[in-house]
């Protein structure tokens, strides 16, 4: 697919190395980067809150990390023009670190270290809203979604098991609690 750039691809032109993800539920966010509240693409959604735009404490991860959402979502932006904005919640806090159910709802306990990432199925309905039932979300359009996140280099990406939404094996995974929001987390870069 001419003009699709991943994360490997551009750690190569760069003469980095792709690292597997740290230990994501323990760790910290150095240097990271705030994801913008919105754009023409994607906004943010608070998931405690249920409203947009997503509190910027919530909203920092790993630079590459930030960057690879904003391309995936501008490429699905532009295979999708009318569609309704992608919903974009958590990645980690400024500092990485602890991100528990004592921030606001079940908590993220891979949320440390700024390569996670929620991402929101589009709805049926087009509403820029956070589906909250399997029957909301649109399924075609959720499924491109997880291919191009895949397509970019994600390492994981757990799904809703009630949404029959597939990867390849390893990567894309249902896993309960994701009915509402996709999960992705993305390799660390290194130099090489």
């Amino acid at each position: 697919m001419a003009g699709k750039v991943g994360l490997a691809t551009i750690a190569a032109v760069l003469g980095l190395a792709l690292l597997p993800p740290g230990p994501a539920h323990a760790g910290t966010l150095r240097r990271g980067v705030q994801l913008p509240a919105e754009s023409f693409d994607f906004v943010s959604w608070d998931p405690v809150l249920h409203r947009t735009p997503n509190r910027g404490w919530r909203r920092w991860g790993r630079p590459e990390v930030v960057d690879q959402v904003q391309l995936v979502l501008r490429t699905y932006r532009d295979a999708h023009p009318d569609a309704t904005r992608v919903l974009v919640g958590d990645l980690s806090r400024p500092r990485g670190g602890p991100f528990g159910a004592r921030y606001g709802g079940l908590g993220h306990m891979t949320h440390q270290t700024g390569e996670d990432v929620d991402v929101y199925y589009p709805r049926r309905d087009g509403r820029e809203r956070a589906a909250f039932r399997p029957a909301q979300v649109d399924r075609a359009l959720a499924q491109e979604l997880v291919d191009r996140f895949v397509r970019a280099g994600a390492v994981r990406v757990y799904v809703g098991p009630s949404l029959g939404l597939r990867g390849p094996r390893g990567i894309v995974t249902p896993l309960v609690y994701h009915d509402d929001p996709l999960h992705v987390r993305f390799a660390r870069l290194a130099v090489g």
